[in-house]
C-alpha cells in the first residue's frame, strides 16, 4: 500500500499536518510518552555525545534549540555545559518530564510543547539547533520543509547538528508512503513514521547548507554538522 505525501506549498503542508497519517504519528508519540511516569535521568551511551558541546563551542554557539527533545536528556547535558537551551517536543508529557528533571538539577531551560512542522520561534532565535534521531520519524518532504525553516530561526551562519539513525523495518506491520517512509499499523507502533535517509538524500536535503561534516558511525548512523 502506498500513500501520497508530497509537500510543495503551504496549503499542501497544512493538508498533510491535518491528515490521518500525520495525526496518527503524533498520537503514537503521545501514547508512548504517557507510559513514562518519572524522568529517566541516565544519559545514553553515544560515541559522539562529548563532541556536541565541543563543536558548538568551537562554532561560537551559546543559544541552542534541542529539536524533538523528548524528556530532555540532551537539553540537560548541554545546560550542564553552560549553554542556554530551549527544548521542544510534540508530546506534552515528555516536556513535563523534562521540566521535572531540569528543576531537580536547577537548570533554567525553556521547554515548549510544539510541532516540528510549525516551529514557534522568531527568526534568528538561536545560534544552533541540535536534532538527535528525529528526522527518521518524518517524511522526506517534511524534513526538507523543517530544515528550510530551521535556517530562518538560526542566526546567519548558525550551526546544525543532526544524527540520522540507521534504521530498518524491524518487527511489526507497516505500509509505505511514496517516498519510502514506513507507517506502522501493528499495535505496538501504530501510527509511527520511520524512514532511512541514504547519503544521496542527505546531500540533497543539505544542498543549500554549508556542510561541515558528514560522518558515518560504525552503527551505520550518519552525523551531520552544517551551517546556515
Amino acid at each position: 500500500m502506498t500513500s501520497n505525501n508530497n509537500i510543495q506549498t503551504a496549503s499542501d503542508l497544512d493538508a498533510w499536518l491535518k491528515s490521518d497519517v500525520y495525526r496518527a504519528n503524533i498520537e503514537f508519540w503521545e501514547r508512548a510518552w504517557n507510559m513514562v511516569k518519572v524522568p529517566y535521568t541516565q544519559l545514553p551511551d553515544l560515541p559522539y555525545l562529548a563532541t556536541i558541546p565541543e563543536k558548538l563551542s568551537d562554532f561560537g554557539a551559546r543559544r541552542v534549540l534541542d529539536l524533538g527533545c523528548g524528556s530532555g536528556w540532551l537539553s540537560i547535558f548541554l545546560a550542564r555545559q553552560g549553554f542556554y537551551v530551549s527544548g521542544m517536543d510534540v508530546a506534552a508529557h515528555a516536556i513535563e518530564l523534562a521540566r521535572q528533571w531540569a528543576e531537580q538539577e536547577g537548570h533554567e531551560i525553556q521547554l515548549d510543547t510544539g510541532d516540528i512542522a510549525d516551529l514557534p520561534y522568531p527568526d534568528g532565535s538561536f545560534e544552533a539547533v541540535v536534532a538527535n534521531s528525529i528526522f527518521e520519524h518524518l517524511t522526506a518532504d517534511l524534513t526538507r520543509t523543517t530544515l528550510h525553516r530551521l535556517k530562518s530561526i538560526l542566526v546567519p551562519g548558525g550551526t546544525f547538528f543532526g544524527c540520522f539513525d540507521k534504521v530498518g523495518t524491524g518487527p511489526g506491520e507497516y505500509y509505505s508512503l511514496n517516498d519510502g517512509t514506513h507507517v506502522y499499523t501493528d499495535k505496538g507502533r501504530r501510527g509511527m513514521l520511520l524512514r532511512y535517509y541514504n547519503d544521496d538524500e542527505l546531500s540533497e536535503l543539505f544542498s543549500d547548507w554549508k556542510v561541515i561534516e558528514l560522518t558515518t558511525l560504525e552503527s551505520g548512523s550518519r552525523i551531520v554538522w552544517a551551517q546556515s
